[in-house]
């Protein structure tokens, strides 16, 4: 069948635009194709080889680099993190500076990369659904598929990769409109109106089951990176989770906590995964382990190399000036108090053993695994954040008192020959266990299991605290659903720090104005050294930021509204 040169259309009503950034998921060679141009559809979809390179390169389009956003990480955006300097797009949602129009100076304005989280990201997600849409309708068309097995692998990646698309919009604007097929000038209608979220939901999750039926349960070592099923299970079961919460589920319908606790426990259930026991090293192997369950695999990186568009993430971002570092993200006060005491109890508790004097002892095990404070050994020498000292800085000063290690391995210094493998994770173990627990907490209490699971949500809890060292959650502190509710939101602050959930999964609460907003100040730490060295520990507020109720939703791109005559905007916007 000849498909002439043929025009298809993703982004709501557009022309072609060639995409500028390619990423090595796989191998750099396989990626020379350039998928957004007016293409000969007789190469790519009669050749094998041409259209792995045109299936391999719809990976690109998941967001996956903690660096995206050029000079910010996603946390800044949260509590979790401040961005320091002058070159950070951070401000722009910290200020509530943020709208549908986009931000000027792209190339000199640092803000400006704030558009990579905005309208960029929307023109990139819909640019990738395009390209998996073509997949998915010609792939009938090549003829020299190495096997069975390989066409099916092939078709449910497209599957997966349009359903992780699709929950990346649907997370941030809500309910958008639904391309199944590549639309095609003159003949199909290009003007659509956003579907509910609900229809989005359902229509994700069609393409994840599609996509598990058709995937292997683990790939070959030379295809790691790629689509399993149990990465299209995972992605079903985050985006039930979500579509269960509160920013989704206003009514609290007690069903889609069921529904999402069912598609954790089929993740669980597989019995192919398990908690890696090295939680600080798990980021930093070549390959999955036995936690992650999908990542993006990147070549092993000196201490200054990654920061470039979806390439590696530069260590040097996040190691203060004492380390020859850039010292451009710092972690807030505000989120080192979510860590737990040693007994499991919050700081503030009066069950606590916290000590405002020797802040950093008695604490959960993952403070010290995941941040840098003061007075702790790192690498050859004590830390040193406070005023007037290495890590304070001089010059790329550090107010916060705080810096990322998570991911940092502690020998991996500049000028000093190290390298490490710093690969973006998308999905581990962990997350699916604490997604059963928050469903089944909704759905049957903390000790209470879904139906045909031997797990409740304080098991769920308790094998994620157990792998790091830290107690299970006290029962004086979590005997209702309304109690650990608030002690698994924490559990996921805690264990999945930093990488790209805590933003997300506050805003799906509906508790961004609560979080986000002028109720929960970002506090840092003044620390001051004595003269028989020891210290003097000082919380104070640093930034109030802005959130408004109507920031739960992502604007729609404005040039995207005004070309259109029923896409409708996210309400107050």
């Amino acid at each position: 069948m000849k498909i002439n040169k043929l025009c298809t259309i993703i982004s709501l009503i557009m022309v072609l635009v060639s995409v500028t950034s390619c990423t090595n998921v796989f191998d750099e060679s396989q990626l020379e194709q350039s998928p957004e141009q007016d293409l000969d559809f007789d190469k790519v979809f009669t050749d094998y080889q041409q259209f792995r390179q045109y299936l391999d390169y719809s990976y690109s389009f998941m967001p996956g680099h903690l660096g995206r956003l050029w000079n910010s990480m996603v946390a800044e955006l949260s509590d979790e993190a401040e961005g320091l300097g002058v070159n950070v797009c951070s401000p722009a949602f910290n200020n509530g500076a943020w709208s549908g129009d986009k931000i000027p100076g792209v190339g000199s304005n640092p803000v400006a990369n704030a558009n990579r989280e905005l309208g960029d990201l929307w023109d990139d997600l819909f640019k990738g659904v395009r390209q998996v849409n073509n997949i998915i309708k010609y792939i009938d068309l090549v003829e020299n598929f190495p096997s069975q097995k390989i066409y099916d692998r092939s078709l449910g990646e497209a599957h997966f990769i349009r359903a992780f698309l699709y929950f990346e919009l649907i997370k941030r604007w809500g309910g958008i409109p639904i391309f199944e097929k590549p639309l095609e000038l003159g003949i199909d209608k290009l003007d659509l109106p956003r579907n509910t979220y609900e229809e989005c939901i359902a229509f994700i999750v069609k393409d994840c089951n599609l996509a598990a039926q058709l995937l292997d349960l683990e790939n070959s070592v030379g295809d790691t990176g790629r689509a399993t099923k149990g990465a299209a299970l995972a992605l079903k079961s985050r985006a039930l989770l979500y579509a269960a919460r509160p920013l989704n589920n206003p009514n609290q319908d007690l069903e889609k906590w069921k529904t999402a606790a069912a598609a954790a426990w089929d993740v669980i259930n597989l019995n192919q995964y398990s908690l890696d026991p090295d939680y600080v090293n798990m980021f930093f192997k070549p390959d999955l382990g036995s936690e992650i369950i999908m990542n993006r695999p990147r070549p092993k990186i000196n201490f200054d190399q990654g920061h470039i568009d979806n390439g590696n993430f530069s260590v040097r971002f996040i190691a203060p000036q004492g380390y020859r570092g850039w010292m451009g993200t710092a972690v807030t006060q505000t989120f080192v108090d979510l860590y737990e005491d040693s007994n499991g109890f919050p700081i503030e508790n009066v069950s606590s053993n916290y000590n405002p004097n020797a802040p950093y002892i008695n604490r959960d095990p993952r403070l010290k695994m995941t941040v840098l404070y003061n007075d702790r050994y790192w690498y050859d020498r004590n830390t040193q954040f406070y005023t007037g000292g290495l890590d304070y800085g001089n010059t790329l000063i550090n107010p916060m008192g705080y810096s990322i290690a998570k991911f940092w391995p502690e020998s991996h210094q500049r000028y000093k020959g190290t390298s490490t493998y710093l690969n973006y994770i998308f999905f581990r173990y962990a997350e699916v266990l604490l997604n059963y627990a928050e469903a089944a907490n909704e759905a049957y209490g903390p000790d209470g299991a879904h139906l045909g699971a031997n797990l409740t949500a304080r098991d769920a809890t308790t094998q994620v605290r157990n792998r790091v060292g830290q107690v299970p959650i006290p029962l004086a502190i979590s005997s209702s659903t309304e109690s650990m509710r608030a002690r698994i939101r924490n559990e996921r602050a805690i264990e999945l720090s930093f990488e790209e959930h805590r933003w997300y999964d506050v805003i799906s609460w509906n508790k961004g104005v609560e979080i986000f907003g002028e109720q929960n100040p970002i506090m840092g730490m003044k620390i001051t050294k004595n003269p028989d060295d020891t210290f003097i520990y000082e919380p104070y507020l640093y930034e109030t930021r802005v959130f408004k109720p109507h920031m739960h939703r992502y604007p729609i791109p404005n040039s995207e509204i005004y070309k259109s005559t029923v896409l409708e905007q996210n309400p107050g916007w």
